[in-house]
């Protein structure tokens, strides 16, 4: 198992606002929502300690990101490329480039696949 498989929190920032959403790494595959109703879906590998992969999401209508971008109609799938390190340090900003703008990122692990979570 991959050191970097587990549940994480993300705490998001663009032009716009902020934002805070879920994410689940786990056998390559990427899984997140956050409380605005806005799914996320991807895929990821571990090359020499660096998680490379992509996640994708769509924005509805009427909405506007973080990132100052706004959409009277619904987006299609939006790809955001990533590049962090099999280890995430929870007290690192990492940047995001994405085609509706830049956001910077903090991730937190909240528990790894595994764990006893009673402990």
């Amino acid at each position: 198992m991959s050191e970097v498989e587990g549940i994480y929190t993300a705490y998001l920032t663009g032009a716009a606002g902020q934002g805070m959403t879920m994410f689940v790494f786990r056998d390559g595959k990427i899984a997140g929502a956050d409380i605005a109703g806005l799914t996320f879906s991807g895929n990821y590998e571990v090359k020499d300690s660096q998680l490379i992969g992509e996640v994708s999401f769509r924005m509805p209508a009427g909405s506007q990101s973080i990132t100052g971008a706004s959409f009277e109609q619904g987006s299609g799938n939006i790809m955001v490329p990533l590049s962090l390190p099999e280890k995430i340090d929870p007290n690192e900003t990492y940047l995001f480039v994405t085609p509706i703008g830049p956001l910077n990122a903090k991730f937190v692990k909240n528990v790894s696949f595994g764990e006893n979570v009673a402990d």
